[in-house]
């Protein structure tokens, strides 16, 4: 069983993220998070999570200013979950299996501007720089899922992005709601 953090966060492959963690079960969770591999996040609803979520790792830590610990995650693969429960300190934990999300992408002219505003405005925002130590704008398959991650779109605008085959229409819909092209 892994450990669940239910947030509103859409994380894809190679995404990273910052969380603030302050409640016990959670900085338990990541005390053994070298035990459980990590643990998963999965985007929290009204009505609970989604069937899938990031299986994360913390890659990096440090405790804030305002005595609240930080983490730094990386999201190493989508999971499907299952059988989910509660533990005795409420944390929720369940089982995962591995879902195949998009091959490793290059050199499509359609990703070029996507590319090229991408590394813009990781030039213009040093809270990304801080994130991705080693971005790679030379993958078209990372940018268009950085993008994904940073636009602020529904979930339910997200969502369909996340099987396999959705590559093709993940690069048609950035380029349309970026560059408001038909």
């Amino acid at each position: 069983m892994v450990p669940i953090f239910p947030l509103k966060i859409f994380l894809l492959p190679d995404g990273a993220s910052q969380l603030r963690i302050f409640e016990q079960r959670y900085l338990n969770m990541v005390k053994n998070a070298a035990k459980t591999q990590g643990f998963v996040i999965a985007y929290s609803t009204d009505s609970g999570i989604s069937e899938w979520g990031s299986w994360v790792d913390i890659v990096d830590f440090e405790a804030g200013e305002d005595g609240l610990l930080n983490i730094i995650v990386s999201c190493k693969q989508l999971v499907s979950i299952g059988n989910t429960m509660r533990q005795e300190d409420d944390l929720l934990v369940g089982e995962i299996e591995p879902l195949m999300h998009w091959p490793v992408v290059t050199e499509q002219v359609q990703c070029q501007l996507l590319q090229e505003q991408l590394e813009k405005l990781f030039n213009e925002h040093p809270s990304l720089q801080k994130l991705y130590t080693a971005p790679r704008f030379d993958r078209d398959d990372w940018v268009c899922a950085r993008w994904l991650e940073l636009l602020p779109i529904s979930f339910d605008g997200k969502k369909h992005f996340v099987k396999p085959n959705s590559f093709p229409q993940a690069v048609e819909f950035l380029n349309t709601i970026i560059f408001k092209e038909n």
